[in-house]
């Protein structure tokens, strides 16, 4: 699965996507702003835009969730439908199974990143981490709740303040229209 070019192709759709290879999962941002909860889904709107990148490039839909095109198989997991559920449950699921790439939001592509290399994140690791949250803002009080009772939150809470850094860096490009790949108004 080339999520290279899938990442393209929908950043010149104007939808913000980063590609994650360490996961094989191209990251959605939807949303230009941060509210609590608001980053754990790909909303229907998003998909349908997804959707229609896709079959311009030559895919087939599966099923509503599911696309098989020349560059491999991508799918989307099924949202959460609620608060209490855990983010990256079904992202995790559809990573282990999948043959292809995953779509995920930022917060899902944190909290398995830590839930699969932490406690103690390689400096590479943390330089695309770096770079995903100052491109697309994600929960990072999400994260911590779901990574508590783990041997990774120390880890996380030692690394949260430069996250922090980097993401508002990144909202402060936004708000002045300076980011690179600022959607428009």
């Amino acid at each position: 699965m080339n999520i290279l070019e899938i990442s393209r192709w929908l950043n010149q759709s104007r939808l913000s996507a980063a590609p994650c290879p360490w996961l094989s999962a191209v990251s959605i941002f939807v949303d230009e702003r941060y509210e609590n909860y608001d980053f754990d889904i790909i909303g229907p709107h998003a998909r349908l835009r997804i959707a229609e990148v896709l079959l311009d490039h030559d895919f087939r839909q599966l099923s509503g969730r599911v696309f098989e095109g020349p560059l491999g198989r991508i799918e989307f997991p099924k949202p959460s439908r609620s608060l209490a559920t855990d983010p990256a449950e079904e992202f995790e699921r559809v990573v282990d199974k999948a043959a292809g790439g995953v779509f995920a939001t930022p917060t899902q592509i944190l909290l398995t990143t830590w839930r699969r290399e932490g406690p103690e994140i390689a400096p590479s690791r943390q330089q695309d981490l770096l770079k995903l949250i100052r491109e697309q803002p994600a929960n990072l009080d999400k994260i911590r709740d779901w990574l508590r009772r783990t041997p990774c939150l120390a880890d996380f809470q030692r690394f949260r303040p430069r996250l922090e850094a980097a993401q508002e860096r990144g909202l402060q490009q936004r708000r002045r229209g300076a980011f690179r790949t600022q959607l428009p108004r």
